[in-house]
């Protein structure tokens, strides 16, 4: 047993262990917002995908796709409203975690970047939530995506423009690739920025 402590550095050195970091002292349960939005993300990764081998994006069939997936589909209804609901709670750790970065003021210097990364995530998450509200194409998601027109229509500069052109071009298919493709790469890329700018600067402090 001798050689035990070589072979433990021999295999750490390959594999290129690094020690953990230390956990501020300061770091209490409102830091760990970040850290629960990551999990819920992930939560709506895997219960999406699984989704995803049942719904049917044609406004004809999207509603009975969900209805076979939530009555017929063994652990289909735990799949479905594991997503319907994590969606909601995501949005809502997303939001706490960035007031309590606001609260703290850790927007600061020399972290703008993760701030804005982080604001970005919030963007992306509300658009996830709004497109896939519109997915089950039933009553809900016609009026959800009337009222929404409605108001980009008030806005002020662009409005009316901005409200024709997704009229024009809104189909189910496009919101539902929209919603399982483009949003999660752009959410994706900005995660991994954000991270890296975390590790760069560490976690903030009070001030």
């Amino acid at each position: 047993m001798a050689n035990a402590p070589r072979i433990a550095e021999w295999i750490k050195e390959r594999i290129r262990l690094k020690k953990a970091k230390p956990i501020p002292a300061h770091v209490n349960f409102f830091y760990c917002f970040g850290g629960v939005s990551l999990f819920l993300i992930l939560l709506q990764l895997a219960s999406g995908v699984f989704m995803l081998f049942f719904y049917t994006p044609e406004p004809a069939k999207a509603l009975q796709s969900i209805a076979h997936l939530s009555n017929e589909v063994p652990l289909g209804w735990l799949f479905r409203n594991l997503h319907r609901w994590t969606s909601t709670l995501l949005l809502a750790t997303v939001f706490s975690h960035m007031a309590i970065v606001f609260y703290l003021k850790a927007y600061q210097s020399p972290r703008q970047l993760t701030w804005l990364s982080g604001v970005s995530q919030l963007l992306l998450v509300f658009l996830l939530v709004v497109t896939g509200l519109i997915l089950p194409w039933d009553w809900r998601s016609y009026w959800s995506f009337a009222i929404w027109m409605d108001y980009i229509g008030t806005w002020t500069i662009g409005g009316e423009f901005i409200q024709n052109m997704l009229l024009d071009s809104f189909t189910l298919n496009a919101a539902y690739f929209i919603h399982i493709l483009i949003i999660p790469l752009f959410l994706a890329a900005i995660l991994s920025f954000h991270f890296k700018m975390v590790r760069r600067h560490g976690i903030s402090e009070p001030l």
